[in-house]
């Protein structure tokens, strides 16, 4: 914990002792349970990036829960509030294998109709007081065990503690390695499975965290107003809220969901007493108003507002010029050629259009090959089928690593890097937020990464391989400069290097010096060149075909979704086929 936010925690402890406006008091109370909630959609919605307005559901279902194990079984609160944290976290899981298949507003739009389902659900159902809902046994008031009191401040504290664990699981989460994969997750799902990072695993991971917090804060709130229905605790307006909350005050961020529903909720409670009737359903109005400003003009709230406003850290416009030490005449022996990866007879068809149509390839260990052909030829379209991105219409594509030969064909994205298939893509796919060298450590091997480890911060040789390869590419000045600031060419070496953290034994690199100046040309041809050396295999598709030449053992020479010509890259030069197909003669 930060000195600010150990000074905030004792204020907030001392408050009662200080204030007696249970006004006031009763305000805190609700800004420290919403503020618990929005807190936890923030562990999905803001770190994960999943936009979520079903979060209603787990509220209620901890605020049901709770309250039916009290009033049916004599079951304490203190006990109860736990049964209802595990079956949200169970429920969220149930709904979120299936609803994680859709990106972005797809999943908000699913999110919300959940929330409308189940309350209609909750309003028609007897067992748990359908319309009418349900009374917290008021008898036991003042016992303890009943988490049921006449007076604010047991709650007051209660709410308190139960918010600052919240905060403590967000601060948490964003100094650990699994912060930073949310992060690449919420940029760039597909890129980040590039580096094989398991989504899915993080997404409902974090669904189940969120799930259990929000239940907590749903069973806090019962036992202090002691009284539940459908229209209070499933309301999909109180899902907007959790969300507005933290998108307001800055999602990804601790202080930012603390700052929206100190904001929001205090507004709400001074404001409408100020305005009385007048002011009903003003709140509305205000939600709409807030969501259309950060749609409009700042996705990270107030405290990204505040970020935009300061100097950002800018990077040198090009890197210098270092002299080669390697070059395609000086590369020595060839290693033992064993069979890497091997495609047979691929195709890949999108209705009636053969993007793909039997396309062969192997690549040997120590060789670098390079793919060589006119635009549309399929090249990109064979490197996503090879990776996972696109399925495969037909063929075979085996990856031959000790311990046996994998398959990869039907296999998603991050299985297939995990087997030791690094890519870099034909449009540069970094993370624009996150900094240069979180780009490196969030690239190390997740094989066999367990969530265990994924909960704790990257291992020292992880950030010494990093710190490597930063220096090997010549952006170690810029390892704290967020990736937006770099230059074109220095984010095609961010990218190159990004791959290179795993040590794959394949790289595939699809035009990887297209669009940079000659300095980087060079360069890049000399880090592949080094990088072959030191064991990496590549596979390589660019339009330069000097640089290609330069670099390539063998080349494929592919037209409308075939290999035309395969051999060594003089034979591709003076192929007359390869030629008349190349510039359209």
């Amino acid at each position: 914990m930060t000195a600010a936010g150990a000074a905030v925690a004792v204020l907030l402890a001392l408050l009662p002792l200080a204030v007696h406006n249970a006004y006031f008091i009763n305000g805190m109370i609700l800004v420290f349970i919403y503020g618990t909630a929005a807190e936890a959609w923030n562990l999905l919605g803001g770190y994960a990036g999943q936009l979520s307005f079903g979060h209603a559901v787990f509220f209620g279902l901890g605020a049901y829960t709770s309250t039916m194990l009290l009033a049916r079984a004599g079951i304490s609160p203190w006990l109860g509030i736990w049964a209802a944290a595990g079956l949200a976290a169970a429920v969220s899981l149930v709904v979120g294998l299936p609803t994680f298949r859709l990106r972005r507003h797809y999943f908000a739009l699913a999110t919300l109709a959940l929330a409308e389902l189940v309350r209609v659900l909750f309003l028609n159902w007897n067992l748990v007081g359908a319309a009418v809902g349900l009374y917290l046994p008021v008898r036991l008031m003042n016992q303890s065990w009943a988490m049921i009191w006449n007076t604010k401040t047991p709650y007051y504290y209660i709410a308190l503690v139960l918010f600052g664990a919240a905060c403590g699981a967000g601060a948490w989460v964003g100094r650990v390695r699994l912060g930073l994969y949310l992060r690449a997750i919420d940029e760039d799902e597909d890129a980040a499975a590039a580096l094989g990072i398991p989504a899915l695993r993080y997404k409902l991971l974090m669904m189940g965290a969120s799930a259990a917090l929000t239940a907590l804060a749903g069973s806090v709130f019962a036992q202090y107003v002691l009284y539940i229905d459908p229209s209070t605790v499933l309301d999909p307006l109180r899902s907007v809220l959790f969300a507005i909350m933290a998108l307001f005050g800055g999602r990804g961020t601790v202080a930012g969901p603390a700052i929206g529903a100190g904001f929001l909720i205090l507004l709400s409670q001074y404001l409408g007493g100020a305005l009385g009737g007048f002011g009903r359903g003003y709140d509305y109005v205000v939600y709409g108003l807030l969501i259309m400003w950060i749609a409009a003009y700042e996705r990270r709230g107030l405290l990204g507002l505040v970020r935009r406003l300061r100097p950002r850290p800018t990077a040198a416009p090009g890197p210098e010029v270092r002299p080669a030490t390697h070059g395609a005449d000086t590369r020595g022996p060839r290693p033992a050629p064993a069979l890497l990866l091997e495609v047979a007879g691929l195709a890949k068809r999108f209705g009636g259009l053969r993007a793909l149509d039997g396309v062969d390839l192997e690549v040997r260990r120590g060789e670098i090959v390079g793919i060589l052909g006119p635009n549309g030829a399929g090249k990109s379209t064979l490197f996503d089928c090879i990776t996972g991105y696109l399925p495969a219409s037909g063929g075979r594509i085996v990856l031959h690593r000790a311990g046996g030969p994998r398959l990869l064909a039907g296999r998603p994205p991050h299985w297939i890097a995990q087997q030791g298939l690094a890519r870099t893509f034909q449009l540069i796919r970094v993370f624009p937020g996150l900094t240069v060298l979180e780009h490196l450590l969030i690239g190390q091997e997740h094989r066999g990464e367990s969530i265990a480890a994924a909960l704790r911060p990257s291992p020292p040789a992880v950030r010494d391989r990093a710190e490597g390869l930063l220096r090997f590419v010549g952006l170690e000045a810029h390892r704290n400069a967020p990736a937006a600031a770099l230059s074109y060419g220095q984010q095609k070496l961010l990218a190159f290097a990004m791959a290179l953290v795993r040590h794959p034994p394949l790289m595939l690199l699809d035009e990887p010096v297209a669009g940079v100046n000659l300095t980087v040309v060079e360069r890049l041809k000399d880090y592949i060149l080094a990088q072959n050396d030191a064991g990496t295999t590549f596979l390589v598709i660019e339009h330069n075909m000097d640089a290609l030449m330069a670099l390539a053992d063998r080349l494929y020479f592919m037209a409308n979704g075939r290999v035309v010509v395969e051999g060594p890259p003089e034979a591709i030069q003076q192929s007359d086929e390869a030629l008349n197909l190349y510039y359209g003669r």
